[in-house]
């Protein structure tokens, strides 16, 4: 079994157990269910729980790929893997995807939902390679108007608009 089959199964198994602890500890325990809610979707643990379960079923396909896989798979240099792809995790990935991470925090707040959103998509984009101009700037656009259309509008959750308020809102 060569790294990267190893490292395979560590994030299957690692996936699987971060959705069944956030499914069975960190929901029941941080979630406040209401007693009646009219569509189940509107429930508050509902996306987290349909996150979860979605977790939960890419690391078992994670995990089933790498036990059933009969390819024996060549080690290559550089840490450069079949498709080409760099797949070294490097501790400044790590340490960019963190201050990416602080920004959004701290500026959802202010600049509000869609414009961080928009923001933090281009700069992980770029982070993760994408160099296709349609892509950078289609995606980190109409994902974050999106979300928050639905959740305000649909869903009637307020979601922090920010600076664009008087344009999302109609203030």
């Amino acid at each position: 079994m060569n790294l990267n089959q190893k490292r395979d199964l560590l994030a299957g198994f690692g996936f699987i157990a971060i959705s069944l602890l956030i499914l069975f500890v960190a929901i029941p325990l941080g979630v406040q269910e209401p007693k009646k809610v009219k569509f189940v979707a509107l429930s508050p643990s509902y996306y987290p729980r349909l996150v979860c379960y979605c977790l939960l079923f890419f690391g078992l396909v994670l995990l089933l790929k790498r036990f059933f896989s009969t390819k024996k798979e060549v080690s290559h240099v550089d840490g450069a893997g079949e498709d080409g792809l760099n797949t070294e995790l490097r501790p400044q990935m790590l340490l960019a995807l963190g201050g990416i991470l602080f920004f959004y925090y701290i500026t959802l707040p202010s600049l509000g939902f869609v414009l961080s959103s928009t923001i933090v998509l281009f700069v992980l984009l770029l982070l993760a390679g994408d160099r296709n101009f349609a892509s950078l700037l289609i995606i980190p656009l109409l994902l974050p108007i999106s979300v928050y259309w639905f959740f305000t509008k649909v869903a009637n959750i307020p979601i922090p608009a920010g600076i664009l308020e008087p344009m999302l809102v109609g203030v």
